[in-house]
């Protein structure tokens, strides 16, 4: 798991948060384990018991995703703010899952007009 030093971190304080980086990442892939099914943000969040904000839970899936560890879906859920969320799932059994960037990915109008799929 990556930790983005833009706050000017010592070497010390940098190593700390990094560890801590990539302790939440392994709490977040366990939760998706234990769970076997796919999983929100604000759901990998309230499982997990990490007390952190919600956007480090964004980050750290969107960094399994890009190493293939995770995979966004195409189904929604409501989060915590009553706004759509992507759920996120494991590859499927022995495949890596590909990385990708927000661009690549295609609003669907036929979710977003019929409500929360899943």
């Amino acid at each position: 798991m990556t930790f983005f030093n833009t706050i000017d971190e010592t070497p010390e304080e940098l190593a700390e948060s990094q560890a801590k980086a990539k302790t939440q990442g392994e709490k977040i892939l366990d939760c998706f384990y234990s769970c076997d099914e796919p999983l929100s943000p604000s759901m990998v969040l309230a499982r997990s018991g990490l007390n952190c904000p919600i956007t480090s839970i964004r980050r750290a899936m969107t960094n399994l995703s890009t190493e293939g560890q995770l995979h966004k879906t195409n189904d929604y859920v409501k989060g915590n703010y009553g706004k759509r969320e992507h759920l996120w799932a494991l590859p499927p059994d022995g495949e890596q899952s590909e990385s990708y960037t927000q661009s690549s990915l295609e609003f669907s109008k036929a979710s977003a007009s019929s409500g929360l799929s899943r």
